[in-house]
């Protein structure tokens, strides 16, 4: 994996860290429970299908897996929304997140416009 694909790796690594801590806050009730499902969901996805783009065999599965990573990203800010909106973790927690998962979420677009320019 390149310098710049680690790099990234470690600042997805570091927020699934992030969700999984905000997450085990919640409360323990059956709605909290399964926002805390989705939102694990959607971010491990990101990780695990963006290192999987790495050894994509063509440009064209690289740029669909990409994609795939772009799209688990989105749900991810989504789930933080949701979150926030009902106050399941702290401003501070949720804003970092946030700003992480924002950041990353312009790194997967550049890739991909830049990968079909290329």
């Amino acid at each position: 994996m390149n310098p710049k694909a680690q790099e990234t790796l470690n600042r997805i690594k570091k927020s699934i860290k992030e969700v999984y801590v905000l997450v085990n806050k919640f409360p323990k009730i059956a709605a909290a429970y399964k926002i805390g499902g989705q939102i694990i969901d959607s971010i491990t996805s990101v990780g695990a299908n963006f290192v999987e783009a790495q050894s994509a065999r063509s440009k064209k599965e690289f740029i669909s897996t990409m994609g795939i990573v772009l799209k688990e990203t989105k749900e991810t800010l989504f789930w933080l929304e949701i979150i926030e909106e009902l106050n399941l973790g702290t401003k501070e927690q949720l804003s970092n997140t946030h700003k992480e998962c924002s950041e990353l979420s312009n790194i997967f677009t550049a890739i991909i416009i830049s990968s079909k320019k290329s």
